[in-house]
């Protein structure tokens, strides 16, 4: 199932998965520019960057057991 996670959500979202025992990933799909621009520091779920474009070739890097919400610098590549 796919949900939407609004960034005013997303702490909660992480922390209910942790609790569950179920640790998030946040996957950070912006180009390699965007995140020197902006950063995201892991606090509470595993960080992985993949650049959007990437993202069909390395699906296999991600743990489909655990859940994953997507980050993009706008919303548009998250959808």
């Amino acid at each position: 199932m796919i949900e939407q996670v609004r960034p005013a959500e997303l702490a909660a979202w992480i922390q209910s998965h942790a609790a569950a025992g179920r640790p998030a990933v946040v996957l950070d799909v912006r180009e390699p520019w965007e995140l020197a621009a902006a950063s995201v520091e892991p606090d509470g779920f595993e960080l992985v960057a993949i650049p959007m474009n990437l993202v069909p070739a390395r699906l296999q890097d991600l743990d489909r057991s655990q859940p994953v919400a997507v980050l993009c610098h706008h919303g548009g590549r998250s959808q």
